[in-house]
Order: C-alpha cells, then sequence, then structure tokens
C-alpha cells in the first residue's frame, strides 16, 4: 500500500495562507502604515546550530510605531499553539522574543471566520 506523498513546502515559496496575510501588509503598505515588507529574509541565531526565520519582517512607519516587527504565520490555532514536543517555529519564535527584545514578535493564524488572529509573543 502507498502512502499518500506529504506536502513538503519549499523555502522562498509562500504557502495560501502565507499570501493571504501578505495581501494584508500589502493594503497597509499602500495606506502608509508600513515602509517594507520582507518575505523570509531574517534570520536570527538562537543557539548553537539552532536559527530561526520569521515568514514576514514589517519595518513600520513613523507615524505608526517607527519600529520592525516579526510575523510568523500558522495555517490553524493548534499550530500556532506550540503543543507539538518538537523545537518548532512557534517555540522558535517565543525564543527570538527573549533573545530579541528590540523587535516586535507576532504568532498570527486565521481563525474559524478566515479572519487572522494576531498574537504578541512577549520576550
Amino acid at each position: 500500500i502507498m502512502k499518500p506523498a506529504r506536502y513538503r513546502r519549499v523555502p522562498g515559496e509562500m504557502t495560501k495562507t502565507e499570501a493571504r496575510f501578505y495581501l494584508i501588509l500589502e493594503l497597509e503598505l499602500k495606506e502608509g502604515k508600513i515602509i517594507r515588507i520582507d518575505y523570509e529574509r531574517h534570520t536570527f541565531k538562537l543557539a548553537h546550530n539552532l536559527r530561526y526565520t520569521p515568514d514576514f519582517g514589517v519595518l513600520y512607519a513613523p507615524s505608526h510605531g517607527d519600529c520592525v516587527a516579526f510575523y510568523e504565520v500558522k495555517g490553524s490555532a493548534f499550530h500556532a499553539s506550540a503543543k507539538s514536543n518538537q523545537i518548532n517555529s512557534v517555540n522558535k519564535c517565543k525564543m527570538a522574543a527573549s533573545l530579541y527584545p528590540e523587535y516586535f514578535w507576532y504568532i498570527t493564524h486565521p481563525n474559524k471566520k478566515g479572519e487572522f488572529e494576531t498574537n504578541v509573543v512577549e520576550p
């Protein structure tokens, strides 16, 4: 019996959920709230041989906080809750928030209505 092929994300290519979230950021860019949006551009060293690349890096305009924020986009609330035993992107985001408190860190996911819920990750 053959098992169905598992979906494997290609680095550098947005998932459908990430692409939907990007449209929200792009709208804020057009409104002047955001100066720049980067996709998987920044990698943070968390420990020896442990790195984390958030999905989006955002530079907000001076009128909207003049800050840098990083977003980790998950496909569901379950994946955003870090219930997995392995070190995953949610746990890495929490580590990065502790190591790099000069930035703002967020985990976001679509709710049942399809709207994004964004949670602040505290250092």
